[in-house]
């Protein structure tokens, strides 16, 4: 009987990661939907793009194999690569990159901003362009890693999405191919035989694609305890939104931790249309007196967090400031000192915050460093949706507390803009902006935005005292996951 239960010689077996996941995500097309569990299952598995950043927040080619901008900035095309099929076996063609770059943007405004309102054509079966009166050196960041996925899929796909509204075949070029969703319960993706990579090394999310396990199978566990108790016990291989005070438990017992890349930044937004927050001395001493140390961990513990003021993430290189935030540290002295010269007239402060994701540890955090200087304040926390609205009333708040999801362009921050809550009035860094936009390449506008944010940081329309990452587990004995904005498995083994 036991020799009966072993697999004969020659029977293939099976291979598979078995994944539990905080959220499931509401559809799988991932270009009209931003959700980070459709994207960790989806992009990069299933669906591959034009291009995507590496680790260091270069633009690379991924199913391009070469791309250029004119001179001008008002042309950019690209030539695909030769040796790409789909899962249903159809060869990949300028046709079918032109059709998804389209749908793309008219299902991102932001995209189709920088566009000008153009579109992408196929020249030939290997090449497509996109001319422009508008200048396109910001398209490509944006194709790279936008939020909503400018993935590519067969043309026929899009047809149908055109009377449907939503994809409803997943059909890519990656090393797995979508198998079953039981809603509920898990989605479940097979390896892809047929995939071919594009490069022998890998840096983030860009490169080499193994695919070496047979499935990969995404379960979907709410609930924090049952999914921790799962990973212990060995029912899932990985887990995602490790709890900080679970993280040393896991390591001792062989897991491995992985924080991923900053998925956006925690935001102390200052109400500069009324109240004692329009003066930029108080801004500035606020600034100096919190501890940022101490706010992160009050909502994060000892993991799942970064600091630096830089309003853009550690994976976006290029626009990381070399220059450092003038307020950007703790000195409470010097900071009661700029307070006695503001317009503050001892009145309470009020902090506006959510109870989502402990913000609100955050704020009364906040409260208490403002009081250690004799500042009077007092926080209203709120549900989220309550949040939202209550801080449309520029008359019942000073300081709100809120999360910030990443985004690919430093001017994509809501929080510069002159209609969005805090009310962004600095004229001079709206035209130094304005002009950022009009660059010639991406090089040249990260240079300049190096400037916008030393102003910004004077300026103080907003703190930022760090960055939140997700906490990822991996069972003892799987190497090659990439965390990375999500976590990956196409190279684990």
């Amino acid at each position: 009987m036991m020799l009966l239960l072993l697999p004969s010689c020659g029977e293939e077996r099976s291979s598979s990661f078995d994944i539990a996941l905080s959220q499931e995500p509401p559809v799988l097309d991932v270009m009209l939907n931003s959700s980070i569990s459709g994207r960790m299952i989806a992009v990069g598995n299933v669906y591959e793009k034009l291009l995507v950043l590496d680790a260091d927040g270069n633009v690379r080619p991924e199913l391009a194999e070469s791309f250029s901008l004119s001179e001008d900035g008002h042309r950019l095309s690209f030539r695909l690569r030769s040796d790409v099929t789909f899962h249903n076996g159809d060869i990949l063609t300028a046709e079918d990159a032109a059709a998804s770059m389209n749908r793309w943007l008219d299902s991102v405004p932001a995209a189709k901003n920088a566009s000008g309102g153009s579109y992408f054509i196929a020249l030939d079966p290997v090449t497509l362009t996109i001319e422009s009166s508008s200048n396109l050196s910001f398209l490509p960041v944006m194709m790279a890693s936008s939020p909503q996925s400018a993935v590519i899929m067969p043309l026929e796909c899009i047809d149908e999405a055109m009377d449907t509204g939503l994809v409803t075949e997943f059909i890519g070029t990656g090393p797995y191919e979508f198998s079953d969703w039981k809603t509920g319960e898990y989605i479940e993706l097979k390896a892809f035989r047929d995939y071919k990579p594009y490069a022998d090394t890998s840096s983030g999310l860009w490169g080499n694609k193994k695919g070496q396990e047979d499935v990969l199978r995404y379960y979907f566990v709410p609930d924090e305890v049952t999914r921790t108790i799962g990973f212990e016990s060995g029912l899932y291989d990985a887990i995602d939104c490790v709890s900080s005070d679970d993280v040393q438990r896991l390591a001792d017992r062989g897991a491995s931790i992985l924080q991923g890349g900053e998925n956006g930044s925690i935001a102390i937004v200052f109400n500069k249309k009324e109240g004692v927050s329009t003066d930029r001395l108080f801004r500035q001493a606020v600034s100096l007196i919190a501890d940022r140390d101490t706010l992160m961990r009050s909502c994060y513990g000892d993991y799942g967090f970064s600091l630096h003021s830089d309003y853009m993430e550690k994976e976006q290189g290029i626009w990381l400031s070399a220059s450092d935030d003038p307020y950007g540290y703790m000195d409470a002295e010097k900071g009661k000192a700029m307070l006695d010269l503001s317009s503050y007239d001892g009145s309470p402060v009020r902090i506006l915050t959510s109870n989502l994701t402990n913000l609100d540890r955050i704020a009364v955090s906040l409260a208490s460093c403002l009081e250690s200087v004799g500042i009077d304040a007092e926080v209203s926390v709120m549900d989220w949706a309550s949040f939202l609205e209550k801080r449309k009333d520029p008359s019942s708040w000073d300081i709100y507390v809120s999360a910030m999801s990443k985004v690919p362009l430093p001017q994509q921050k809501t929080y510069l803009s002159p209609d969005f809550p805090g009310w962004f009035s600095d004229e001079d860094i709206l035209s130094d902006i304005a002009a950022m936009n009009s660059s010639s390449s991406i090089e040249e506008a990260a240079e300049r935005w190096a400037e916008i944010q030393y102003s910004l940081w004077e300026y103080v329309p907003v703190m930022i005292p760090g960055h939140y990452s997700t906490i990822y587990a991996v069972a003892e004995g799987i190497d090659g996951v990439i965390a990375e904005d999500g976590f990956y498995f196409w190279n684990a083994e």
